[in-house]
């Protein structure tokens, strides 16, 4: 279901205006309003009118991010709120890995809700983000983060290893029947409270 005024992606990844000639002139973003702007009051806005699930709107603000042509990058929900896709600067393996914003766009606590509670709960990343509001970033700030806002991915050697180690411990508790698969991919695991106390 899509949202009136809300732009619809392209073929080139970019964005382009919605032709629903129904629109009323309010619903109309003006011709200066940058396209980011209409992007996230188009999907982030609880005023929207009609019945919209968290799923929903959270498959249509990721659907909103512009990805790069040669798919390499990958999705961070950063600490500020603002979900950005990433891509990797050239690093010799040994160095801690670059990386670069390629787009980002700032969540509200209900979309933060709906990511988080597709994964497994944790009690850190639920302080890690509680009373976080991404819309309360500057705009400027969605591409160009502050200093430690950005994930560190520590170098390519670093990485590997993490993976053989994660790999390791996880065949040591599917022998020991402490994981189980009934987790379906992007379905609700767990409930997270993220309201400030």
């Amino acid at each position: 279901m899509s949202t009136p005024g809300l732009q619809s992606p392209s073929n080139n990844g970019g964005l382009k205006p919605s032709k629903d000639v129904t629109q009323s002139p309010k619903q109309l973003k003006p011709k200066e309003s940058n396209s980011n702007e209409a992007k996230v009051t188009g999907v982030t806005s609880s005023d929207d009118a009609g019945p919209a699930s968290p799923t929903n709107s959270l498959r249509e603000f990721l659907l909103s991010l512009q990805k790069p042509p040669d798919g390499k990058y990958f999705r961070s929900l950063c600490s500020d709120g603002v979900f950005r896709i990433l891509t990797w600067l050239s690093t010799p393996p040994d160095l801690p890995t670059g990386i670069a914003v390629y787009d980002g766009l700032p969540m509200s606590p209900d979309l933060i809700k709906a990511y988080l509670d597709r994964k497994p709960w944790k009690q850190e990343t639920e302080d890690r983000f509680r009373g976080v509001d991404g819309r309360r970033v500057p705009q400027k700030q969605w591409l160009q983060p502050l200093p430690g806002i950005l994930p560190s991915l520590g170098s390519k050697n670093e990485r590997e290893a993490r993976k053989t180690e994660e790999r390791i411990q996880l065949e040591k508790k599917t022998a020991r029947g402490e994981m189980y698969e009934g987790a379906v991919c992007g379905s609700v695991q767990s409930d997270y409270d993220l309201r400030p106390r």
